[in-house]
């Protein structure tokens, strides 16, 4: 049976899904802190603030048509009544405006901190693997 903290951060990453595949830019980082600290595949390395991290969207996001494709699988969900952490696999990509498919496999990690009753996401990591020499 899932504890309803795990309970809660699933549905946090639920909306962070739909939000995602949906293109709702907005509203894809309502559940983060806003000092979230962000690791993202592409440049740069690290973003500071929720809001740094949004300005980029419209500078690498491809203009799929929505929905896209964006699913997690194989996630892990662990919550004590302070801190929680989440791991997955993430299936994404669409069809671009020309018809052309493009799909990609990354793994990511979100930390949640509890800000009162609510969940808040401190940091999320999406990288894909890459092979030493590349």
């Amino acid at each position: 049976m899932k504890s309803s903290n795990v309970e809660k951060i699933e549905l946090i990453l639920s909306h962070w899904v739909e939000s995602t595949r949906n293109d709702k830019k907005d509203k894809i980082l309502e559940n983060h802190q806003l000092n979230a600290v962000i690791f993202d595949v592409l440049p740069p390395i690290q973003y500071q603030g929720k809001d740094a991290y949004r300005k980029s969207f419209d500078e690498w996001q491809p203009p799929f048509e929505i929905p896209c494709l964006f699913e997690l699988s194989e996630l892990n969900i662990h919550a004590s009544n302070e801190a929680g952490f989440a791991h997955c696999i993430i299936n994404c990509g669409g069809t671009l405006p020309d018809g052309k498919e493009v799909r990609d496999t990354v793994r990511a990690t979100f930390c949640f901190v509890k800000v009162g009753d609510d969940w808040r996401i401190a940091h999320h990591h999406i990288s894909a693997p890459k092979n030493v020499g590349e």
